[in-house]
């Protein structure tokens, strides 16, 4: 039997998830998540997932030589909406390049949400709670992921760091861990066509397929080559199972699969116990890590 189609109330009614206000993120903040995908091609960082906002997913985006159908993307509009209007969903996205693997495994609520991320032997989560969030890694992730000297990272190694909105780390390990950024950070291409119902994950899906997006970063051009689908629920609420990638990011290929369950579940996620503050570091407001900083995201990627 097929799992149940989720059913859930929008935010604020009974059932519904609510909490503080999430703080507004900008372009430049979302986009600092693309930069995660090369950092895994060349070095061993994490996945920095793109976020362009859901008007630009289905909006723009490389040229085609096939006419973009207005029924594919007012289904993808719809499935990120009901998705968005649900609250929360759980997810894991796997990305892959020159042999390396990132995958994310997260829980994405409106005001709200976690991420373990694992690369390799190495593993680290965040969490957020409204406009804080939390870092826990080991002395290498800490030191490539926040920014910190090698001599307060291999001190805290372990340990839960809060960043507040004025830690240089806090905009990208903030960034893409609840449900907007989340889908904003992953979800990434231009809509074109449909391709047909099958089956993801017990679900009868309709498949929606189109070129993956270029995106500025840092002022820079990423060049994106290849092919996205989206696959989402045949019954309403429409709402995304499985999103997958397969290109090039400025000529190194890559793949990215992400799937989606529990929508609209209510999510609790709370501040970890005994964590030290970026700021009590003595580090000042830090350094921007070079590297990249965790997912959260995004993304996956």
């Amino acid at each position: 039997m097929p799992p149940a189609h989720p059913g859930f109330p929008p935010p604020g009614q009974p059932g519904g998830v609510t909490g503080p206000s999430e703080p507004t993120l900008s372009d430049e903040q979302r986009r600092q998540r693309r930069t995660k995908r090369i950092a895994v091609a060349v070095g061993l960082a994490v996945v920095v997932l793109v976020a362009a906002g859901l008007t630009l997913i289905v909006t723009s985006g490389p040229t085609s030589t096939t006419a973009a159908s207005p029924a594919a993307q007012r289904l993808v509009r719809a499935a990120l909406k009901s998705t968005i209007d649900g609250g929360s969903f759980h997810y894991v996205s796997r990305f892959t390049s020159q042999g390396q693997t990132q995958t994310t495994v997260g829980d994405a609520g409106a005001f709200s949400g976690r991420q373990v991320i694992t690369i390799g032997s190495d593993t680290f989560t965040v969490i957020v709670v409204g406009a804080a969030c939390y870092f826990q890694g080991n002395e290498r992730q800490m030191v490539e992921q926040l920014g910190l000297p090698v001599s307060i990272a291999s001190s805290h190694s372990g340990q839960w760091i809060s960043l507040s909105p004025g830690d240089a780390p806090y905009q990208s390990v903030y960034v893409a861990v609840t449900t907007r950024s989340a889908l904003d950070a992953n979800v990434s291409f231009a809509p074109r066509q449909e391709t047909g119902t099958s089956r993801r994950a017990g679900y009868r899906v309709l498949g929606i397929t189109g070129p993956m997006k270029n995106e500025i970063v840092n002022g820079q051009l990423q060049r994106a080559k290849g092919t996205a689908n989206l696959y989402i629920t045949t019954s309403r609420p429409h709402l995304p199972v499985e999103y997958t990638e397969k290109g090039k990011i400025d000529k190194v290929a890559s793949t990215l699969t992400m799937t989606f369950s529990r929508w609209g579940e209510r999510l609790t996620v709370s501040a970890p116990h005994g964590a030290v503050s970026y700021a009590s570091l003595g580090v000042g407001n830090g350094t921007t890590p070079t590297t990249g900083p965790p997912v959260l995201t995004s993304a996956p990627g």
